[in-house]
């Protein structure tokens, strides 16, 4: 129609057409550049409705790659790699003949229906990092095999961990990876998803595509009326009501386009008067407006389509929507009219706008979307692949509980397979917390869960209450015991101690009867001396109930025993008993099962912990080093990463202060709650150290406020210690006393005084400075007696460092002298030259006091000298003005230059395999380094290049020039966009 058949009141109206892309031509063009470069990463960032989707639409047609779109929905439990697996499939039917080696096997629980074309499945590894690192290697082999050229994920704010982790895998391998493409709603990210980081690397290319001038809304409205001008009231009305957004444009010209509220005048489309106009005040409101226009089959095939959500068959729609196919299919053709759908190549149809399909969901009354849900699963399960964790998503809705759980437990179970613990325990937790799973049948499934995935204590607390109400409800003997075992434990792991012995004595005798391995777990748990006040006594005599029962036992395994044999040295040794040492010596040398392996490791760590609390350093870094050496070899990378923290305090406590600094400043925003409180109370005591105080008090704060705080077992990582510390140091005895209250309080009751060997000391020095001698001198006297027989080199020290407090306290200044140097040598031999060096300077203080001023100075020199090369920059300070006080001026010390915020050559040489995809074990092969070395250096890497991960490290060491790509590749410039 032309504008000169539209004068005056027209006779027929155009049909509306899906609209051109408006206003992106800028952006089109950035992407191109973006693209043709080097591959890197694009990200077109905007909120719902901008036109994201349409624009990658829009490239993807101009583009010659071959191009995997992946669309993330947005489900409540994300299903592992989901959107990429279903991109695949829709991208290839088969995969025989493909180049793929044996590594593609990981890939047979992805892929069911590719299982004959696929190389055999590999052999399980025990750790569920290793295994999705394996899987994501598989899974770039087959995009690789594939010939993907672009990579696009859309709705990547509702992707899985375990999609954006692929990604950063991707991006790390540069050259050989294709081009990626990702569209996300800032607003919608999670605080702790790993999109944040992906988006904040360097060298991405960003697009923030704007909404529409008034010139663009007419330029969009007019390519939906066939090229027909508009009038500029009209699109001025329009752009003011719909704030430039294209879908709320579009929702509103269709709108009007049904209401015929659109007429042509003048040779130009308008609306009708203002007054008559009605435009609905959202989006959602224009949809459903829109569809109840429409005739019933239409509506009944938009509703099926909302529920399954993603583009189907007409076939599929026809059955979820309960009516025939042709009725279905003309209603399909109906919405399809309407601009509300769109169809793909295969002639599958779905909502053209996320938005559209939400909205059209949420106004179903809950029957309606009931019904649609079982029929929609009922539909899927007749499928020749059956995707168990969308099934489980339409039974749950459609309130059937036994097909929700068989469904969420099989996807529970992929998802482990595919080394994403965290989406399987929601699935389980859902099936618990929803009642999908009641009775006998709850222990179980919690037994299946792994726990230590869950994201901090609030989950598990949820599970607390499931498995409470289990275990008062009608079981039978067995079954409650059952259920009793499992919510001691539950309450173990959140902390709830006191009341988890008295659940776990509880079910004892009935585990001894029925499961007696579980009884050895039991009792060994009662046997550890933390989390409740009872005696060390108690604890022993659990530990020697468990002897009784392994030793009773007529076949146990060699896992079975090795654990109790390696928990039993341990826990003699926290409970204070020298006999854990002889216990040690005769453990085992031999296990080489995965199973004994993992037992080693454990023991091992928690060993070397316990060496820590003794203060036999050099005996706890043997045992941590093995304990790491085998984490790292057999891929046990939680526990790897629980024994680095430890090993890092081990640096920081014996005097190696660059690796702790590396390290905390790594691990602060850790997903593991032991790790991050860990971070946070080794960057406040470096804080402290170097003068902070105040942030130093901030960060003990937080590593308090973490759902998993130690305590005066955990020795020098006590928080406790370290507040006191920290309020000694400001002057504030009151807090310190306040501060180590509680630890106290229970290393009395428990009468396990090597516990006290960090607080002991603190305690009695803010005693005396509150004046409050009586309670110092009987402090000092109960430590004592609890510690005197001990071969503990940190009580040793520590009873000294009270003696010279005491000595100084009665105005025994040459005493005290005495006893702070003996505190300094005991210190120093363990070896913690920080501790050592703060004794010292104590001494000289003595020493000055009592006119020894040279003496003094040359003391006070040797410290200032110790305390800079350790980098404890506010304690050398402190010194240098005591010596101010008495005539000395003293510069800074000068040490070798370091390399500052450059890579040292072995970092470089670090990185430089680090960037071909070796692991640290490979790594320290090849440079004769141990695992922990190599761990050293990625850490000081990434610091130096503020990257977050070693994914993220070796991208920008290849993007900064630290490293040339593998082959030694050329590097086009980089383009910003």
């Amino acid at each position: 129609m032309t504008a000169a058949e539209c004068d005056g009141v027209p006779t027929r109206r155009p049909d509306l057409g899906v609209p051109r892309l408006v206003g992106r031509d800028r952006d089109l063009s950035l992407l191109d550049q973006a693209l043709d470069g080097r591959p890197g990463l694009v990200v077109v960032a905007g909120e719902a409705g901008i036109g994201k989707t349409r624009l990658l639409h829009e490239l993807q047609r101009r583009r010659p790659e071959t191009a995997l779109v992946a669309v993330c929905p947005p489900f409540r439990e994300p299903y592992t790699l989901g959107p990429v697996v279903d991109a695949v499939r829709r991208l290839a039917d088969r995969v025989a003949g493909l180049p793929l080696t044996g590594l593609a096997g990981a890939l047979r629980p992805v892929f069911p229906e590719w299982a004959g074309q696929l190389p055999p499945a590999p052999e399980p590894l025990p750790d569920a990092a290793a295994a999705r690192h394996r899987l994501l290697r598989a899974l770039v082999e087959l995009i690789d095999a594939l010939g993907v050229g672009l990579f696009v994920v859309e709705d990547a704010h509702w992707a899985d961990e375990t999609t954006l982790e692929l990604l950063l895998f991707l991006r790390a391998r540069r050259e050989r990876s294709p081009r990626l493409v990702l569209t996300y709603r800032p607003e919608d990210v999670r605080p702790e998803s790993l999109l944040r980081r992906l988006v904040a690397q360097a060298g991405v290319t960003r697009l923030e595509p704007g909404p529409l001038t008034t010139a663009g809304t007419a330029d969009l409205v007019s390519s939906m009326l066939g090229g027909e001008p508009v009038s500029v009231e009209f699109a001025e009305f329009l752009h003011g009501h719909t704030d430039g957004l294209p879908l709320a444009i579009e929702e509103s010209v269709r709108l009007l386009y049904d209401r015929a509220d659109l007429v042509c005048e003048d040779g130009a489309w308008l609306r009708r008067d203002v007054a008559e106009l009605d435009v609905p005040p959202s989006i959602r409101d224009a949809v459903l407006e829109r569809t109840s226009r429409l005739g019933p089959a239409a509506g009944a095939a938009l509703a099926a389509l909302a529920v399954l959500e993603g583009e189907r068959s007409p076939a599929l729609v026809a059955e979820v929507a309960g009516i025939p196919l042709p009725e279905a299919e003309n209603g399909l053709v109906e919405a399809l009219a309407g601009g509300l759908l769109h169809e793909d190549r295969d002639a599958r149809v779905g909502f053209r706008h996320m938005l559209a399909a939400r909205s059209v969901y949420h106004a179903l009354g809950a029957g309606e979307r009931s019904r649609l849900h079982r029929r929609a699963g009922e539909a899927l399960d007749r499928e020749p692949v059956r995707r168990v964790a969308e099934l489980a998503r339409h039974f749950r809705e459609a309130g059937d509980p036994g097909r929700w759980a068989a469904y969420a437990e099989q996807a529970a179970d992929h998802a482990i397979s595919s080394g994403d613990p965290r989406t399987a325990f929601g699935l389980l937790l859902d099936l618990l917390t929803g009642g999908a799973v009641r009775g006998a049948a709850v222990s179980p499934l919690v037994r299946r869960m792994p726990l230590y995935a869950a994201p901090g204590n609030g989950p598990l607390r949820e599970l607390v209450t499931v498995l409470r109400e289990t275990a008062a409800g009608d079981l039978t003997p067995e079954e409650r015991t059952e259920a009793t075992w499992q919510l001691a434990r539950l309450m173990f792991h959140v902390g709830d101690v006191e009341a988890a012995s008295v659940e776990m004595e509880r079910a004892v005798p009935g585990l001894v009867q029925v499961r007696p391995v579980a009884a050895v777990h039991a009792m060994m748990m009662l046997a550890r001396p933390v989390g409740t006040t009872r005696p060390a006594a108690h604890h022993r005599s659990w530990l020697e109930h468990a002897g009784r029962l392994i030793e009773a036992r007529p076949d146990p395994s060699p896992e079975e025993r090795l654990a109790f044999l390696m928990d039993r040295a341990a826990t003699l040794l926290v409970l204070g008993d020298p006999a854990g040492w002889a216990a040690a010596r005769e453990l085992p040398a031999e296990g080489e099962t995965p199973g004994e392996v993992l037992q080693r490791a454990r023991g091992f760590a928690n060993l070397g912990e316990a060496a820590m609390l003794w203060g036999r350093y050099d005996d706890a870094r043997r045992r941590l080093d093995a304990a790491a050496a085998l984490a790292e070899q057999h891929q046990h990378l939680r526990l790897r990463d629980l024994v680095t923290a430890t090993l890092a305090h081990l640096d920081w406590l014996t005097g190696g202060w660059t690796g702790p600094m590396e390290w905390a400043a790594s691990a602060l925003d850790a997903d593991e709650p032991v790790l991050r409180a860990d971070a946070l109370l080794l960057a406040g005591l470096l804080d402290a150290a170097r003068g902070d105080h105040r942030r130093a008090r901030e960060l003990v704060r937080a590593a308090i406020a973490v759902e998993r705080p130690r305590g005066p077992v955990d020795g020098s990582r006590d928080p406790s210690a370290v507040r006191a510390r920290l309020a000694i140091a400001a002057g504030r005895p009151g807090e310190a006393l306040a501060a180590t209250d509680a630890a106290w309080r229970l290393v009395e009751a428990k009468g396990l005084w090597l516990w006290a060997a960090e607080i002991a000391p603190l305690r009695v020095r803010a005693l005396l400075e509150e004046g409050r001698v009586g309670e110092a001198t009987r402090a000092a006297r109960a430590f004592e007696t609890g510690t005197c027989g001990l071969d503990a080199p940190v009580a040793t020290a520590a009873r000294l460092l009270i003696a010279a407090l005491l000595a100084r306290a009665g105005g025994d200044l040459a005493g005290a002298a005495g006893h702070f140097e003996e505190a300094g040598a005991a210190w120093a031999a363990l070896p913690r030259p920080y501790d050592a060096l703060l004794a010292r300077e104590a001494a000289a203080g003595c020493r000055l006091a009592g006119g020894e001023r040279d003496r003094a100075v040359d003391v006070l020199r040797e410290v200032f000298d110790g305390l800079t090369g350790l980098g404890a920059t506010g304690d050398a300070d402190r010194v240098r003005h005591s010596l101010a006080d008495v005539g000395v001026r003293i510069g800074a010390r000068v040490g070798r230059p370091g390399y500052g915020d450059r890579l040292s050559p072995r970092e470089l040489d670090v990185v430089r395999l680090l960037v071909e995809g070796r692991t640290s074990a490979q790594i320290a092969r090849v440079l004769g380094l141990s695992p922990r070395t190599v761990e050293k250096h990625v850490l000081s890497a990434m610091r130096k290049r503020g990257a977050p991960s070693r994914t993220a490290l070796a991208v920008v060491a290849v993007e900064s020039g630290d490293v040339p790509l593998p082959g030694n590749a050329p590097q086009p410039p980089t383009l910003t966009g």
